[in-house]
Parts: structure tokens; sequence; C-alpha cells
């Protein structure tokens, strides 16, 4: 059985700066990029959730994204600190929800769901190369 050393109300919480790589110009939209982007957002979002399942689980597993929802509520501009907040919610066998709350100097700025699954690491690569291998039959 998957030892998982975590527990339900658990939390973990990552900060930065906003810089212009994190902004909206760096994913390809001109006229916005004093702003922090959605999708840096999301990543912030993300690491906060992985870094809090970290060491947690065996050194042979990871934990992958299965399903995310989030809502991007308030604008921030570069040179504000942000601060993303996972919190487990449910640990069920490998399967771990979160709640995920970010937060800028004057307030929230996101809320999101995630669901991570603990899953074998080399079975996951190994999964990827069979999907691949279809991919090479079609062009044969």
């Amino acid at each position: 059985m998957l030892k998982i050393n975590l527990q339900v109300g658990q939390t973990h919480r990552v900060q930065k700066r906003v810089q212009y790589e994190d902004s909206s110009v760096s994913f390809g939209r001109s006229g916005i990029e004093t702003l922090f982007s959605t999708t840096a957002l999301v990543q912030l979002m993300i690491q906060a959730a992985v870094e809090l399942v970290g060491e947690h689980i065996p050194k042979d597993y990871v934990s992958i994204t299965q399903k995310m929802e989030f809502s991007h509520l308030n604008p921030t501009l570069q040179g504000v600190f942000v601060t993303a907040t996972a919190e487990i919610t449910e640990i069920k066998h490998n399967v771990i929800n979160f709640k995920i709350t970010c937060h800028d100097e004057l307030g929230k700025i996101a809320e999101a769901t995630q669901v991570r699954h603990i899953v074998n690491k080399q079975g996951l690569i190994n999964r990827a190369h069979k999907r691949a291998e279809k991919l090479e039959e079609k062009i044969q």
C-alpha cells in the first residue's frame, strides 16, 4: 500500500514578487504587460500544491494534476508580492484534493480547487511512451 505522509488541513505557502517575466507580455499579450498573467498565477498555485506533497510520498512517486478549476478574481501589478496557499481538503488512497487561495498585498486575487494523483514515476513515463507508439504507427 502506498504510504502518503499527509493530512487533511495541512497547508503550504509560496510567495513571489511579480516580475516582468510573470506578465502577460511573456505569454504573447501586449498592452497589459504591467499585470500578473493568469498563466503565471496558475503556475504559482500549482507550485504550492506540488511543494506541499513534496517529500511526503515515496521517492519513486510523483504527484500529477488530474483536474484544476480556478477563478482569477483581481488584477495584480508588477512589483507586488503574491502568496499562494494550498490546503489539503481530502485524501482518498492516492488522490489528494486541494483548496488553493492566492492573495496579493491588497487582498484575494484568485481561488482554485485541484485534484492531484500520486503515481509511480516510471509507470507514468512508460504510459507516455506507450501512447507515443500509437503516434509512430500512424506516421508509418
